[in-house]
């Protein structure tokens, strides 16, 4: 492809220098305001000072940074340091002691709980299990996974962290330091165990689970599967739910107490298979489809939760427990067509993406009178500061990202896939983020009645999801947990860290490429191999695509997400290189958020002038903070202003030998302008 684009890149590092001091790094800044502001508050900055953590230098910056920037403390609610806060409620240690029993059930969505199918109940005994006098019921509840899907579900619940977008976490950050629920639950004598009937090496769980803090994992080698044809679905296919809980009570009367279990369910996994003797909803039959086999799949998971609890009683295992439930992530996708329309049709109403992230949660306390629901929204990574909280903890001294739900005057739930970073649930307001990055084009609605809202005065929740999702990924992909209390490092030391890496040189190659060549994409690679220090900014059609078969090709990963079967390290090391050398040129906003969750950092957009004013453009770069911008000056007078009045000085520009740095910019020339190849 040949075409002429008249073009100044800019480098948005002199953009964010106009504007605030602190704009060189935003990374820094968010360091410096979580580290020596500490606007979470208690265990974190115990923990850290006890590290030499906070030093005066730093703190002084940070003072003068926010009186620059007028940075708000507010932007970091509902963060670590908040537990400490919220823990002087009447629940406070109602579980104190006890057995914790957590189940992660497979794709089990809330809109199950009390329905009924042509008369027929789909789930009897929690319906009845939520109003027992001992059941709390959060009926305002959602998924927040990422990539890893069910593995992420598990992060969240017990680290209070969102998994990453980019690729499963548990294979990413196998070698991090975690300190969740099950690292804190042993400092105070417990044994933390996972129990799961299938494959221990899907998802990495084999791997990782010792750094996340279990003693013991009981997988497909202790589990004795009873190998019923046609349960479950697809690859997933293991123990049943029945035969699982019965050999899962066989392992706990072996074990010392007291003990945290956490057990992760397999039957109502897609594309939801149960054989005719375990079928009891009698579907119609028009409804012998995907949607009708699920309702009957959750009735079958239901009944084994019921005969679960009775096995607990039956051993003597129930009274000193707490027994959490919570559904790991939907069942049913709204983005098949055809299953949209069977559930809205089913629902009376139109399925949306709440309906579609809306997971039970169900706290069991036995012989405590507690029972309630709970509608301010919560989430995953909520789980582990609520729990905690009816330990009865005093403290939590470690980061997480959810609150105590039992004590918060109100609820927020960011999310990141499906509605894309960046939106969010609080109480009855759901707001989904607009696709192409812009707020104005965002829309949100009333949860329980479905009527749109106003989202004017939206925009600072929208940042605060946005930012507790890059506060998560910042925390996992430095690993800061391990340089703050493992290392003792000083945030000095952390900051030179995370800013030792190689600078983008003043001249880039440019290649235009499609998911489609590859040649091209051969190509790409062969240079970047040839040329360790040299970057390339690339563009295309379809550029999404194009960056995921580079990676299908080069990263030395084998097999699908979810079951990576091996991973050549040495190919991978080399593919990170390379992508870090990457600089994805985006001619629109649409994909943005998809280039980033694909590991990107330094993007740079071409803005839609044309279906965009230059207000929406400026948020969106404030917003996101892009690498660089490109923007077509050739007859434009308006858009010099906008690059003017954005303060840019530093000019990059098309030439036939690829993209140069200019040294000075000079606005009042008529053009700069270079051929594309």
């Amino acid at each position: 492809m040949k075409e002429k684009l008249f073009a100044y890149i800019f480098s948005l590092k002199d953009l964010y220098r106009k504007n605030s001091k602190v704009a060189n790094n935003a990374i820094l800044l968010l360091l410096i305001f979580l580290f020596a502001f500490n606007p979470f508050g208690g265990a974190y900055a115990t923990s850290v000072s006890n590290q030499e953590f906070f030093t005066y230098h730093i703190k002084d910056l940070a003072k003068y940074l926010a009186n620059d920037c007028d940075m708000n403390e507010e932007g970091y609610y509902l963060a670590t340091g908040t537990y400490e806060k919220q823990k002087d409620g009447e629940l406070f240690g109602a579980a104190k002691g006890r057995n914790l029993i957590m189940i992660q059930m497979e794709s089990f969505q809330n809109m199950m709980i009390g329905a009924d199918y042509y008369g027929q109940e789909i789930t009897p005994f929690l319906n009845d299990f939520i109003k027992d006098d001992s059941t709390i019921y959060f009926d305002n509840f959602y998924s927040q996974i990422g990539s890893g899907n069910t593995s992420d579900a598990e992060l969240a619940a017990n680290n209070s962290l969102f998994g990453s977008i980019e690729s499963y976490s548990y294979q990413l950050f196998e070698n991090n330091y975690f300190r969740g629920l099950p690292w804190l639950l042993r400092d105070q004598g417990y044994t933390a165990s996972v129990m799961h009937g299938y494959n221990k090496e899907f998802w990495n769980r084999q791997n990782i689970y010792p750094a996340l803090g279990f003693d013991n994992f009981y997988g497909d080698t202790e589990f004795k599967s009873d190998n019923i044809d046609g349960i479950g679905g697809g690859r997933i296919v293991g123990i049943s739910d029945r035969a699982f809980f019965k050999q899962a009570i066989d392992y706990m009367k072996e074990q010392k107490e007291p003990y945290y279990n956490f057990l992760i369910t397999l039957s109502t996994h897609n594309p939801f298979g149960l054989p005719g003797e375990l079928s009891e909803i009698k579907l119609k039959k028009e409804d012998q489809n995907m949607v009708g086999h699920y309702y009957d799949s959750i009735h079958y998971a239901d009944k084994c939760l019921g005969e679960f609890i009775e096995g607990l009683k039956k051993e003597g295992l129930y009274d000193n427990s707490i027994i959490v439930m919570y559904g790991d992530h939907f069942g049913l996708s709204k983005a098949d067509p055809n299953v949209d329309t069977l559930v809205s049709k089913w629902l009376e109403h139109e399925y949306t993406y709440d309906n579609m992230a809306n997971v039970p949660l169900i706290i069991h306390i036995p012989g405590e009178e507690v029972n309630q629901t709970v509608s301010i929204s919560g989430g995953q990574v909520d789980i582990m500061p609520t729990v905690a909280y009816l330990l009865g903890m005093e403290n939590l001294d470690t980061i997480y990202l959810g609150q105590n739900l039992l004590t918060a005057k109100e609820g927020f739930v960011p999310l990141q896939i499906h509605m894309i970073k960046g939106s969010f649930i609080k109480d009855d307001t759901v707001f989904e983020m607009s696709r192409d990055g812009v707020f104005s084009n965002s829309k949100a609605w009333n949860r329980k009645t479905g009527e749109p809202m106003d989202i004017e005065g939206l925009e600072e929740d929208y940042l605060k999801a946005k930012e507790k999702i890059e506060l998560s990924h910042f925390y996992l992909y430095n690993n800061v947990l391990k340089l703050a209390l493992q290392d003792g490092k000083d945030i000095d030391k952390i900051i030179s860290k995370l800013n030792n890496r190689v600078k983008v040189p003043k001249t880039l190659k440019f290649m235009y490429i499609n998911s489609s060549d590859s040649k091209g994409i051969d190509h790409l690679a062969e240079f970047l191999k040839e040329n360790p220090k040299k970057f390339v900014m690339i563009s295309s059609d379809n550029l999404v695509e194009t960056l995921n078969v580079f990676a299908d090709r080069y990263s030395g990963k084998k097999g699908e997400v979810g079951d990576i079967k091996e991973i050549d390290s040495k190919t991978n090391q080399g593919f990170e290189n390379m992508k870090s050398r990457i600089i994805p040129l985006m001619q629109d906003t649409t994909n943005y958020s998809k280039v980033e969750y694909l590991g990107y950092e330094n993007i740079m957009i071409l803005p839609d002038f044309q279906n965009h004013t230059v207000k929406e453009i400026k948020d969106f770069i404030s917003d996101n903070k892009p690498y660089g911008i490109v923007i077509n000056i050739d007859n434009g007078l308006w858009q010099k202003e906008f690059a003017e009045n954005a303060g840019l000085s530093k000019v990059y520009a098309y030439s036939e030998e690829g993209i140069r740095w200019i040294d000075k910019l000079n606005l009042k020339a008529n053009r700069v302008y270079g051929v594309v190849e």
